[in-house]
């Protein structure tokens, strides 16, 4: 009994650090969220403050995942259907994580020297650009087609159920996805400053730090004179 306490207490707390290190708790704390991101800017003397709260994540990944879990819990009653299971709860596992690393709240903040988030600072003459990425390289074009041969011979034309109902759901992941970051005159490495955020509130963020550091340091950032 004391030995499956602590394996208990062990795997624990090893699931926590690594629901940390990959964002699930923030990805959890942020579903009673709206589904687009949004950020306030407020300003005092030699201060501009942004504080971001990103999208929450799409609740179709969610529902896929449960309904999958409802039918493989149900095996007995539902028999070999309950296996049929296994394809929403497969999708909605791929997809649910899209985006959760960087999907918390953020508050960034402009003084007259620096940009600081997050613990860290950066003085202005240090800072090359304010960059927007999408949160996810998953692929969601269009899956290729599947030829299938009839029993008389024929040939049918078809795209997988399984791949067109993925791409829909990483679809709507990615849109929430995307995330705004710093990159500094000292080489390619970017810090992440915000992220979960849907394109248009990424955008109006990168566009309104970077007015704000060419304002308050009287230098040209990005896109900004």
């Amino acid at each position: 009994m004391g030995m499956g306490l602590i394996l208990l207490v062990v795997l624990g707390v090893a699931g926590f650090f690594l629901a940390q290190k990959f964002g699930l708790l923030g990805l959890l704390l942020t579903l009673g969220n709206s589904g687009r991101s949004r950020f306030r800017r407020s300003g005092s003397a030699g201060e501009t403050v942004f504080r971001v709260t990103p999208a929450r994540p799409s609740l179709t990944a969610l529902a896929a995942i449960a309904v999958g879990l409802t039918f493989l819990m149900n095996v007995e009653t539902l028999g070999i259907f309950a296996f049929f299971g296994l394809m929403p709860l497969t999708m909605g596992l791929l997809a649910f994580p899209i985006g959760a690393r960087y999907r918390q709240s953020a508050t960034i903040t402009i003084t007259d020297e620096a940009v600081s988030s997050g613990g860290k600072s950066w003085g202005f003459g240090e800072i090359a650009d304010f960059n927007v990425r999408q949160g996810s390289r998953i692929n969601t074009d269009e899956p290729p087609l599947v030829i299938h041969q009839t029993p008389d011979g024929g040939l049918i034309y078809g795209r997988s159920s399984f791949a067109m109902m993925s791409r829909v759901l990483n679809r709507r992941m990615i849109e929430r996805s995307y995330f705004v970051s710093l990159r500094t005159r000292a080489g390619s490495d970017e810090t992440v400053l915000s992220g979960g955020l849907t394109l248009d509130c990424a955008h109006a963020l990168q566009r309104d730090l970077r007015e704000a550091v060419s304002t308050n340091a009287k230098i040209s950032i990005g896109g900004v004179a």
